[in-house]
């Protein structure tokens, strides 16, 4: 089954934070793409942490100090991935119109 995929650039292969726009994908598969999306930047800011507090049960710490440096380091790696993820291509390319169509429109 064909789900109007199309095969990434081998940079994007390599770095595949910020996958081109592709306007052909069914709407379903471009909602499945924003939800892997979603979860993998709430996966990026609450793992580190979790992990922290594991290794302060596990080191019997009771300030949870390698707690904070994970939900701190989390909270930094999923913002960038953020930001990288709105500055790519698919979020600059809705935005973009010929002007000239643009002031057509609104003066009919």
């Amino acid at each position: 089954m064909n789900c109007g995929l199309k095969p990434l650039p081998k940079f994007q292969r390599a770095f595949p934070l910020a996958p081109p726009f592709q306007p052909d994908l069914d709407p379903i598969a471009r909602a499945y793409v924003w939800v892997g999306r979603i979860f993998t930047i709430c996966g990026e800011m609450i793992v580190p942490g979790v992990l922290g507090y594991g290794i302060d049960h596990l080191l019997g710490i009771t300030f949870p100090v390698f707690a904070m440096i994970g939900f701190a380091a989390g909270l930094i790696l999923g913002m960038t991935h953020l930001v990288i993820m709105a500055n790519s291509q698919e979020t600059r390319g809705r935005v973009e119109h010929d002007p000239a169509e643009r002031d057509e429109e609104h003066r009919s």
